[in-house]
């Protein structure tokens, strides 16, 4: 009897722990069924609840993409979710704690998902992956997950993160083993990538473009595998693909990599032509930035010049240089204007020549020379010397040029 009693409240002592612990009950949120509307956009492209579903994140338009396998084999987009919340800034995460959001290309099996989060509904995004891991980088538990809060993560509201929850399970019960995440900084169009040129990450977004790439001319999740630190993706061969080892041989199929090829001839000509236009731009901002600080500096020394010459600019403020009482300066403030306006005409009318050939040594002209040293700076070009016909003559002798050409080479 003592036995049973003891049993019976350890049991009851388990329940109470269960009770305050919501990880340990399952509320019912993952069984969620797909919204009505959300099942006819299904229909409507195609395809079906339990087709397989593939992601886009794209990190600074702050949006994922929901896309869903049709009956011919591609992939046509259901939705596009507004991400509440992501933390950091543009950039793959490279340690714990840094709080950046990964990027690069991901898979999610049944075994990430997570219907008890905290977060309302979660999946586990697998970072980091084989690339991750070549280079050293650390971090764990990043998810993509509801209540609109996050540390590293990508954050929804709880109504979205329900329905993409959703996609996934349907997906999963209907075969699909594992569906892929692919986390970018932005939509990879060459004028993007024009704009993020002197960035430290320019490399490897360059990479992440060939998957982009990839995926907006077939419509299909590209295979990835990744070797010598790189992603690769759509080889073809047996070769065995080490993240850290060099890459086997393989091939990329002869169609693809002929639409690639001219994809990116195309974009390069697009890529040249928004680097001329921001260069412009810049040039322009640096210009005016030029004047303002020139206005700037002929202001002061035109006022320093009427005050050392007895004339009152500014009152008060001329008052004291001169060493005049406050309230001597302040009473005579408005008389002194007047008088300096007389002072200025009559000294225009005795000294006449002053401002015609060359300014005498002590003019203001001289003066300014001396203040201001080299305001106007030779736009630098890329290799350390002056841009224009010189960096043109750096490019006629073959210096190397920064595209977008970094298709892998095709190896038999």
């Amino acid at each position: 009897m003592v036995h049973k009693v003891v049993l019976l409240l350890a049991l009851m002592g388990s329940l109470a722990l269960s009770a305050c612990n919501p990880e340990l009950i399952e509320d019912g949120k993952a069984s969620q069924p797909l919204p009505i509307k959300l099942k006819h956009e299904i229909q409507k492209i195609g395809s079906t609840e339990s087709a397989p579903l593939y992601i886009r994140i794209f990190k600074e338009e702050s949006v994922l993409e929901a896309w869903k396998q049709t009956k011919d084999g591609t992939y046509a987009l259901l939705k596009t979710y507004p991400i509440c919340a992501y933390s950091g800034e543009i950039g793959p995460k490279k340690q714990e704690g840094d709080r950046q959001a990964p990027e690069g290309f991901y898979n999610i099996t049944p075994g990430q998902m997570n219907p008890r989060s905290s977060y309302y509904l979660s999946f586990n995004i697998g970072y980091p992956n084989k690339f991750d891991r070549s280079y050293g980088r650390t971090g764990a538990h990043l998810m993509v997950h509801g209540s609109c809060s996050s540390r590293g993560c990508y954050a929804m509201e709880d109504e979205q993160i329900a329905e993409i929850y959703a996609l996934g399970r349907e997906a999963f019960d209907g075969g699909q083993r594992s569906f892929a995440v692919h986390a970018f900084p932005f939509r990879m169009t060459p004028e993007n990538m024009a704009r993020v040129r002197n960035n430290q990450n320019f490399a490897f977004w360059q990479n992440l473009k060939n998957g982009y790439d990839h995926f907006q001319i077939t419509h299909v999740p590209p295979k990835v595998e990744v070797c010598n630190r790189t992603y690769v993706f759509d080889p073809e061969g047996s070769g065995r693909f080490n993240a850290t080892g060099p890459c086997p041989d393989y091939s990329l199929d002869p169609t693809l990599l002929t639409s690639l090829q001219k994809l990116r001839t195309e974009e390069n000509v697009r890529f040249s032509q928004a680097v001329q236009k921001l260069e412009t731009e810049d040039q322009k901002a640096e210009a005016k930035a030029a004047d303002t600080m020139l206005e700037a500096q002929l202001d002061i020394l035109q006022r320093k010049d009427r005050i050392a010459e007895g004339k009152d600019p500014d009152g008060f403020l001329a008052g004291l240089l001169k060493s005049a009482p406050a309230s001597q300066a302040t009473a005579s403030q408005t008389s002194g204007v007047q008088t300096a306006d007389a002072e200025i005409q009559a000294t225009q009318q005795s000294q006449p020549a002053q401002n015609a050939g060359a300014p005498a040594s002590n003019s203001f002209f001289s003066k300014l020379g001396s203040a201001i040293s080299s305001p106007f700076k030779p736009i630098i070009g890329a290799n350390g010397s002056e841009a224009g016909d010189a960096e043109a003559g750096n490019a006629e002798a073959g210096e190397e040029v920064v595209t977008l050409s970094t298709l892998p080479e095709a190896r038999n």
